[in-house]
């Protein structure tokens, strides 16, 4: 289990990729922080830079949006941060 403690955006990406095979599309938008990834046609905006610390609710919500184990990433599969 990798606690969520300090993982990054990029962090998160990275281990998508390598551990499930999820290419995650990132694009800039027109603000500097804003993100928009993506999956199947739909679009998660955030706004965040590639190496701030993802905080729980959005890393819960980024498991979600993808199909992760919250587990995989340090949470537990039953709490919801919302």
């Amino acid at each position: 289990m990798v606690p969520h403690s300090g993982l990054t955006l990029r962090q998160f990406i990275e281990k998508a990729r390598r551990d499930y095979g999820i290419e995650i599309e990132r694009r800039p938008a027109l603000l500097a922080a804003t993100r928009f990834l993506r999956k199947d046609g739909k679009a998660f905006a955030i706004l965040i830079e590639e190496d701030d610390v993802l905080t729980v609710g959005l890393l819960r919500s980024l498991c979600r949006f993808y199909g992760l184990p919250p587990l995989d990433f340090g949470l537990d599969p039953d709490e919801d941060d919302d």
